[in-house]
């Protein structure tokens, strides 16, 4: 894959944490992610894309990162849960693209507890670990781990889900989807699909709150509603990236509007596969009487998209820990990492699930 290096600083804490509580954002770039490379990344700039804006920390506040040699290398990798499919397979990833290469990896799981995230982090340094990859449970909570870190001078890559954190001082980089891109293909996709209703009756499911995964991709979403104008958010909800907890926010909201809802948009593919459940109970068929759009690729909604009971995803790989140990080597080389690395997304439907299927997990 090809990777297309986006730089990204958040411009507030406070200004994040205000987007954060309403569920959107208003982010600045339009540019999409390129692929991904394979190889370490490089230091030349380029273009912005999803949520980065265009300034960097003043030299003067940039953390002094401590690399380690590669023989010294120990990698530990703060995981936020093990709920999902997604989660496992991207721990998986990162343990085997580790023993490939040879590399001590320790990985803890928070079970989806800020606080233990904390502890999981603070007991990786006593361990040893001398450079230290996080997926967030919450943006905002993750920042006294980041400082414990910086203390110690030990590089910090953000994973898939980021800090609100300054890159080049409270992290080195992140490495992850653009989700706000993921949120403006979903929405591109339902407004194109619904381009004969005068008013789009859209339900918007939600994943955890907190996580710049969520606020993202309801960022993007609605940077698209807002530019159609005739999105009528029936509702804004939490499922918590449960299937059962989808399908039951699904179900209170077709009895509740009469199961007149146009679409479902929901911010990954577990939730989907929820809704769909619930929408053919109440009888009504995928893609004639509503659309229900996911995102992450998995295998089964790949065929759920065949079998017609869903209408689209947009892919979001979890498989990309040979990106994330390209960089911390181009660390330890002496490289300059830029604050962002962008993964390819790409939207699936029917028209093209099968030449995309290999994306899936």
């Amino acid at each position: 894959m090809v990777m297309k290096k986006v730089l990204a600083v958040i411009l507030s804490l406070t200004m994040i944490c205000s987007l954060a509580a309403c569920g959107g954002a208003s982010m600045e770039g339009e540019t999409a992610p390129e692929q991904a490379k394979t190889e370490a990344p490089a230091a030349d700039n380029a273009e912005g894309a999803g949520s980065a804006a265009d300034t960097q920390p003043a030299s003067g506040d940039a953390t002094e990162w401590v690399w380690p040699s590669k023989e010294e290398l120990h990698v530990g990798y703060s995981q936020a849960d093990l709920a999902s499919t997604w989660r496992t397979v991207e721990s998986d990833d990162m343990q085997r693209v580790a023993d490939e290469r040879g590399y001590k990896i320790t990985i803890v799981n928070a079970e989806g507890d800020a606080e233990r995230q904390i502890s999981d982090v603070e007991s990786l340094l006593a361990q040893g670990c001398n450079v230290i990859v996080i997926t967030a449970v919450d943006g905002d909570a993750i920042q006294p781990a980041l400082d414990k870190c910086k203390e110690k001078g030990v590089p910090v890559i953000m994973k898939a889900r980021g800090s609100n954190g300054v890159p080049g001082v409270d992290y080195v980089t992140f490495f992850s989807s653009d989700f706000v891109a993921e949120g403006r293909y979903a929405g591109e996709w339902i407004a194109k699909a619904c381009a004969d209703k005068e008013t789009i009756k859209v339900a918007e499911i939600q994943g955890i709150l907190g996580g710049t995964d969520v606020r993202d991709r309801s960022g993007g979403f609605h940077e698209v509603a807002d530019k159609e104008g005739n999105f009528d958010f029936v509702v804004e909800q939490t499922a918590n990236f449960s299937r059962t907890e989808a399908q039951e926010v699904a179900a209170n909201v077709l009895q509740s509007t009469n199961g007149e809802i146009d679409a479902f948009y929901c911010h990954n593919d577990e939730m989907a596969l929820g809704v769909s459940l619930a929408c053919q109970s109440a009888g009504l068929k995928v893609n004639e009487d509503v659309y229900i759009v996911g995102v992450d690729g998995m295998y089964e909604t790949f065929e759920a998209i065949k079998d017609g009971t869903i209408s689209a995803t947009i892919t979001c790989t979890p498989k990309f820990a040979e990106q994330v140990f390209n960089g911390i080597e181009a660390g330890i080389s002496g490289e300059a990492l830029e604050t962002f690395y962008a993964i390819e997304d790409v939207p699936v439907d029917a028209t093209n699930v099968d030449e995309n299927y290999d994306l899936g997990f």
